[in-house]
């Protein structure tokens, strides 16, 4: 049978109520025999964790996540420039795992979102920008200064049709960037301006947030790329810094090779002649008239030194060729290898 707590041990639980502890009484009766000074828990022992948002992504696969899409930014870079024909600079802003319901409810009203799938994997993504940034864009592919306008309003179907293209060069630059991890196809398969309306996996599921700034001209926005956890988890194993550097890394194949040599030998390199030089008076220089003849340090026999990017190569003999001045190799000269 329980105890009976005394009249004394009742009013001191209720004055301990009133100044929010409780006294040890003289017995210890209404102490808990089981706590001891080496068994009490300290600040420095606890840490924080949020189950409405946890963390499902190690360190590791957020690293080689930020290295790939720094690989999709420079890409984008490149290619947007000179689809608009001005400078566009895209940086890496950053990685986060959060719900979708968060990112959901930071997106703005109205904005361009295009849903689109990663085959082979099932499910939706997200690609969201900056409306400000959008028609900004469209100002100048429509011949203006990239002024955006000053009330922001929802796209109608001439200006997504006109956006398409910067849609698909972004994926684009999403599948030469994830090729390394697996060969994705990039399609859209929706376009919305409200965020509420696109639900793509339930508000409290994980979610991987890229975070990019695009920069055009004078305007500069914020593009997002929505992974769903859900649907990614099949290639999370792939997500590895060890994976990423063995995947990057390939042995150069005789097909490389001859396709670099090829590339190569298309190339243009300009080549020096030196016939050979003089010295002469400052005031015979200022007399100088066309048709004079200034006699060089060189004999007409003699092997002229070819140069190529200030290195001496070869040896050649003065020469014309049909109605062009030209030269003709008679030996080459070995160059040293620097170590």
């Amino acid at each position: 049978m329980a105890d009976i707590l005394s009249q004394n041990e009742v009013d001191a639980l209720l004055s301990a109520i009133d100044t929010d502890g409780v006294e040890s009484t003289e017995d210890n009766t209404l102490q808990d025999p089981s706590l001891s000074a080496e068994s009490e828990i300290t600040d420095a022992d606890i840490s924080k964790y949020d189950f409405r948002r946890p963390d499902i992504v190690s360190k590791d696969q957020l690293r080689t996540l930020q290295m790939l899409h720094k690989t999709f930014c420079r890409y984008l870079t490149t290619n947007l420039s000179t689809y608009l024909r001005t400078i566009v600079e895209v940086n890496l802003v950053a990685v986060d795992q959060l719900t979708y319901g968060e990112f959901n409810m930071s997106l703005s009203n109205p904005t361009s979102i295009n849903v689109f799938s990663m085959k082979p994997l099932e499910g939706r993504n997200v690609l969201e920008i900056n409306p400000v940034l959008i028609h900004s864009i469209i100002d100048r592919l429509l011949g203006g200064l990239g002024e955006p306008p000053s009330v922001i309003k929802p796209l109608t179907d001439i200006e997504q049709s006109i956006i398409s293209k910067i849609i698909n060069i972004v994926l684009e630059g999403l599948k030469e960037s994830w090729k390394n991890i697996i060969g994705f196809s990039f399609v859209v398969e929706d376009t919305e301006t409200n965020p509420q309306f696109v639900q793509i996996v339930a508000p409290g599921e994980t979610v991987i947030l890229i975070s990019c700034e695009m920069k055009v001209g004078n305007i500069s926005g914020i593009m997002s790329l929505c992974f769903p956890f859900l649907y990614i988890e099949p290639i999370m194993t792939s997500l590895s810094a060890s994976h990423w550097i063995s995947s990057t890394q390939k042995e150069p194949t005789e097909e490389m090779r001859k396709s670099i040599t090829d590339n190569l030998k298309d190339s243009s390199l300009g080549i020096k002649v030196d016939l050979g030089s003089t010295i002469i008076k400052i005031k015979h220089l200022l007399s100088l008239r066309r048709g004079d003849v200034i006699v060089l340090d060189q004999k007409a026999n003699n092997n002229l030194d070819v140069f190529l990017k200030g290195s001496k190569r070869f040896l050649a003999k003065p020469g014309v060729h049909g109605k062009k001045k030209s030269i003709q190799i008679v030996s080459i000269i070995e160059s040293k290898k620097e170590e």
